[in-house]
């Protein structure tokens, strides 16, 4: 019998305590002894940590009519039995819902469908409770799962409910119950992104926990948050990684506005996000509507701050800069500093943005204050700036305009010439309306909706009017 090295220990045969259940059978003893004169060898020996005697009482016989004074024993750890599951019935007045319930699947579920089961069929499947102690000292339990069940029934006229009552070892333990509990409900978009959030906690929470045991952590399963991200997209039901930031991003600007006033441009977004998300599918069409614009509590938040670090005019221009989507930028803090990214998604205070050399679906949150605008890379910020680059590229000449780039002689010239068609915004008055109107035109049904997406946010209540009154007069006059 093979047995671990760090189990064996000395011990004297005459202290072992041998059960009066155990028989004694001579001939095995002799068999034992013979064995020991040709090989010096006794058999295994095992015992308990008190002492007595577990396996081997020939192998112990022998030993004590050898004279012996010490053996080699195998010391078996006392196992442990976990408890049957206890079941019971529990008042509902002692049960309440799990607090993280409600964040997750929303206050009003649409129930009625478990409703009529329970109502047709009078069966509830036994709810997993553990139990709480408020500061009063009164006894109550917690539902981790079985929560639409409990509130079904309670509204059926349940007054006691049949129960398992279990004790969690830790936090996340609990945590993965009440999320395995929904593993088979139809879901929307927003409640699985909760979920998503809720996995990411957990996991953070036990890497943080097996790093203090000092246990090895594998730092590829553990660190890549891009690998991690499509672990939980595909355990939630939302696909790939990428789909998923896009989802969180989402929900989280959907939260920013919550409690925007009925009325406004927030609260009729935050209605138009609620809307999107409330479906089993289509993250596309709620991640349009994200905008890396910085709302109003945002620049609050801002103010406070920077009235609080006493910031110059300088540091202040810096403060205030928001990355954009899709903008390149230079990381200047934290573990990857010195490095350049794209911006993928932006968030509250942070973006989540691919880091040049990352793999292409690796996605990193770096707070804007680690970041700066990437200067290196030459951009323009006028459209004669981008002309004039442009120009230089293909080779025209400088001081002069020209459609064509110079050409040595004899080689000939392109079958198709290029036509100038680039706007000209640097006018003002009624040419900047003429030249900005012939710019709109020249867009397809799809760009103008695009235009229109990009500059809302930015748009006053002036503005918002104006355009409506446009719109207003074209229709009818289109209706006459």
């Amino acid at each position: 019998m093979t047995q671990r090295l760090n189990n064996f220990k000395s011990w004297n045969p005459h202290e072992i305590k041998v059960p009066t259940f155990l028989g004694i059978d001579k001939t095995e003893v002799a068999k034992v002894i013979s064995s020991f004169q040709a090989d010096g060898i006794i058999p295994d020996i095992i015992i308990s940590e008190s002492g007595e005697l577990i396996e081997g009482i020939h192998a112990l016989e022998a030993a004590k009519s050898l004279d012996q004074e010490m053996v080699m024993v195998t010391v078996q750890p006392p196992i442990i039995e976990v408890p049957p599951p206890l079941f019971t019935t529990i008042s509902a007045e002692l049960l309440y819902v799990h607090p993280l319930n409600a964040s997750i699947y929303g206050e009003n579920e649409d129930l009625q469908f478990l409703k009529e089961a329970i109502a047709s069929t009078g069966w509830i499947k036994p709810l997993i409770v553990t139990l709480d102690k408020f500061l009063n000292g009164n006894e109550r339990y917690r539902i981790v799962s079985g929560n639409s069940c409990f509130k079904v029934g309670c509204e059926l006229g349940r007054k006691e409910f049949f129960v398992e009552l279990k004790i969690f070892n830790s936090e996340q333990e609990e945590l993965k119950t009440l999320l395995a509990g929904n593993v088979g409900r139809e879901k929307t978009i927003e409640q699985k992104v909760r979920e998503g959030l809720l996995w990411e906690k957990i996991e953070r929470e036990e890497s943080t926990l097996r790093s203090k045991a000092g246990k090895k952590v594998d730092p590829v399963k553990n660190f890549s948050q891009g690998k991690t991200r499509d672990n939980i997209a595909k355990r939630v039901g939302l696909g790939s990684g990428v789909n998923y930031e896009h989802a969180v991003a989402a929900v989280r600007e959907m939260d920013n506005s919550i409690d925007a006033p009925v009325g406004s441009v927030q609260h009729h977004r935050h209605q138009q996000f609620k809307q999107l998300l409330s479906r089993t599918r289509g993250v596309d069409a709620a991640y349009k509507l994200v905008k890396p614009a910085v709302s109003p509590s945002l620049d609050i938040q801002q103010r406070s701050l920077k009235k609080s670090l006493h910031l110059g005019e300088a540091q202040d221009r810096v403060f205030r800069w928001i990355p954009k989507l899709l903008e390149r930028v230079k990381i200047i803090g934290g573990p990857h500093k010195g490095k350049l990214a794209t911006v993928r998604v932006v968030l509250s205070l942070e973006v989540m943005a691919h880091i040049d050399g990352a793999p292409e679906n690796k996605r990193d949150n770096i707070a804007f204050r680690h970041l700066e605008p990437n200067t290196e890379e030459k951009t323009f910020t006028s459209v004669a700036q981008e002309t004039a680059a442009k120009q230089k590229e293909m080779g025209f000449g400088r001081g002069r305009s020209q459609l064509l780039p110079d050409l040595a002689r004899n080689v000939g010239s392109p079958v198709e010439q290029q036509p100038a068609l680039i706007t000209n915004l640097n006018v003002i008055g009624d040419v900047l309306v003429t030249e900005v109107a012939i710019a709109l035109l020249k867009l397809t049904p799809k760009q103008l909706h695009e235009v229109m997406c990009k500059v809302e946010p930015e748009l006053t209540s002036a503005h918002l009017e104006a355009i409506w009154k446009a719109l207003e007069k074209s229709l009818s006059h289109k209706a006459a």
